[in-house]
Parts: C-alpha cells; structure tokens; sequence
C-alpha cells in the first residue's frame, strides 16, 4: 500500500535541504558505480546516496528528530538520495529486505516517484515532489522508480524492520 501524508514544513524541508546540498561530494555513493540497485529490466539508473553512519553528527541529529515513527516496526537507517537534473531510478524492488520505506521530499517540482498498481509496468501512478511529504511503502515487492529530474533532487528514505 502507498500513503502520503504530510510530515515538515516547507521551511523545515528547505533547511534541511540546504544542510545536504552542502556536504562535500566526497560524502556521496555513486550508485551507477557502487552499491547497485538495478531495475527490473537490469537497468542502472543514475543517482547518489549519502548513508546515515557517513554523515556529519549535526546532520545525523536533525534528520534523527524529524524521523517518523511507523507503529509495529522499527527504524532500521535512513539515507539521503540526490538525483541530479535528468539522473533517474528505473523500475525497480528494492533488495535490502527492509518491512516499510518512508521517502521525505525536500522540494517541490523537482521530479516525481512512481509505483506501479498491480506491480504491472504498464500502470504507472505518479506522485509529483511537494517538499514535507512523506511516501509510506508497506509492501516490500512493490515495484517503483523515479522520474528523470527536473532539477537536483534530494529525499531522505527511512527504512524499518
């Protein structure tokens, strides 16, 4: 199933995005190269992760507070993903084996998340970037992707066992 609700403001989230968009490159896992989640297809999309144990403490504490509880599961990690204007995930399932995903957007307009109804690939359902929503997965074989970007995207996924 897949939920949207509301969870920071639009000034929380631009803060918050301005703290990522300042981190040192060095910080960021190319994720065409490393750590490979590839599309259903095989196919290898084009984005960066920045891992929870990676990131500087003040960084860590702010995302830390702002994290959502999800009742009856707990939280494993988060990790911040940076897709870069026209960068991309295909469709894909994730692999880490991990019960329920909530993607934080930290701005609006910048692209799009879609799953798929049915988990069939000719049923796309897109939902547009609004920064402070949160998307809740609760079944790990959903297949899902993102848009290619209209401009750098950033979104903090929090993953729970």
């Amino acid at each position: 199933m897949i939920e949207i609700t509301r969870h920071i403001s639009n000034s929380e989230a631009a803060q918050l995005r301005a703290w990522i968009q300042s981190l040192d490159k060095a910080y960021w896992q190319d994720r065409s190269r490393h750590n490979l989640n590839l599309g259903v297809d095989n196919s290898v999309g084009q984005y960066y992760s920045c891992g929870q144990v990676s990131c500087p403490a003040e960084l860590t504490d702010r995302i830390d507070a702002i994290a959502p509880e999800c009742p009856g599961h707990e939280r494993e990690e988060w990790i911040i993903n940076w897709t870069p204007e026209g960068g991309f995930m295909p469709p894909h399932i994730d692999n880490e084996g991990y019960l329920r995903i909530g993607i934080l957007c930290l701005q609006s307009d910048s692209g799009a998340f879609i799953w798929y109804r049915d988990n069939d690939l000719n049923q796309p359902e897109r939902i547009n970037d609004i920064a402070g929503q949160l998307i809740h997965i609760d079944d790990i074989t959903q297949i899902h992707a993102v848009a290619p970007a209209s401009m750098d995207r950033y979104v903090i996924i929090f993953l729970y066992r």
